[in-house]
């Protein structure tokens, strides 16, 4: 989808990283937080997944909408949910502000930034 460059890179050493970082702050970040049944959550960045995973597993009855803008990372993040058997995830291509989603349909968001 993209020809920008993605500030984490591509390399399977950085999507690693990625992985261990996002373990070590699961508990700062989502301690708590679990979303009701038939919520709808939008993860804006989701990256690789990491985060999307966490917060699948806290809340199982929620749906949960990640895009990020790197088709590579998007395709990491639908292997992983798929193999933690994490049904409820929605993950899509696409910029934040190109989105078009309906107020009513997505009721959470969730967005971790990194400089």
């Amino acid at each position: 989808m993209n020809n920008n460059k993605y500030v984490h890179g591509y390399d399977p050493s950085e999507n690693t990283r990625l992985q261990d970082q996002a373990a070590t702050l699961v508990d700062l970040l989502h301690n708590g937080t679990v979303y009701t049944a038939g919520s709808r959550v939008l993860e804006a960045g989701c990256g690789v997944g990491a985060q999307t995973l966490a917060l699948a597993k806290n809340s199982p009855k929620a749906h949960i909408t990640s895009i990020d803008i790197s088709d590579a990372s998007v395709a990491e993040a639908k292997i992983k949910s798929r193999v933690g058997g994490l049904h409820q995830c929605l993950f899509s291509t696409r910029r934040y502000f190109q989105s078009v989603f309906r107020s009513e349909f997505i009721r959470s968001c969730f967005c971790l930034l990194c400089p």
